[in-house]
């Protein structure tokens, strides 16, 4: 089966997430944005999407996530293999989990875990120089990296101003993107550290 992790990403995400839109005590079950009386809430919450009572809201964020996992996920699988996938989603998993009760802000969402496969289309820009076979490759992980790290972080710097307008812009762009920031940071790390043996697929 290709792409293993990712389709049971999307699968999680599906299970966890679709039938809190018709049951709110489903949704609060798994749900991280609220003072958490169940242990696993700590981990579902990366699967769960949305806020409680926002179906629109729900359907949305589990709709864009998805989108991401099955581009930038299933791709970033084929580039490093399922094993080295795995350890990424799990160290971006663990990570997103500890930036919360550092910040102390609980949200739901599985970015905080998809940021971190960003970096790695890099490698894309990489293997074009050597091989002219992967210019599209990289002129399309070039759109989506400025989807995801320019429109995306422009736009959650100003969400935090919809529920407090009295913060200043600083800090909403810092809390707006903490997540997806932390995340990148890790995907960056391991980046570096593995991008010296990701050699171009043999045909």
């Amino acid at each position: 089966m290709k792409a293993p992790i990712s389709k049971t990403f999307i699968l999680l995400c599906l299970v966890i997430t679709l039938p809190g839109v018709f049951s709110q005590d489903y949704f609060e079950f798994f749900s991280g944005e609220l003072h958490h009386e169940y242990w696993w809430q700590n981990f579902t919450m990366a699967f769960q999407h949305g806020a409680t009572g926002q179906p629109m809201a729900i359907l949305l964020h589990l709709g864009l996530n998805l989108v991401l996992i099955a581009i930038v996920g299933k791709e970033v699988e084929s580039i490093l293999g399922t094993k080295r996938f795995l350890i990424l989603s799990l160290v971006a998993w663990i990570g997103f989990i500890v930036t919360q009760w550092i910040s102390g802000i609980w949200i739901n969402g599985s970015s905080g875990i998809i940021w971190a496969y960003s970096p790695f289309l890099l490698i894309h820009f990489k293997w074009a120089k050597e091989n002219g076979a992967y210019q599209e490759k990289a002129d399309r992980s070039k759109g989506i990296l400025i989807v995801m790290w320019g429109a995306v972080t422009l736009f959650m710097g100003f969400v935090p101003l919809l529920f407090n307008p009295n913060h200043s812009l600083l800090h909403s762009f810092f809390y707006g993107n903490l997540f997806h920031a932390s995340a990148t940071l890790i995907g960056f790390t391991l980046y570096s550290t593995w991008k010296d043996s990701m050699e171009i697929p043999k045909s």
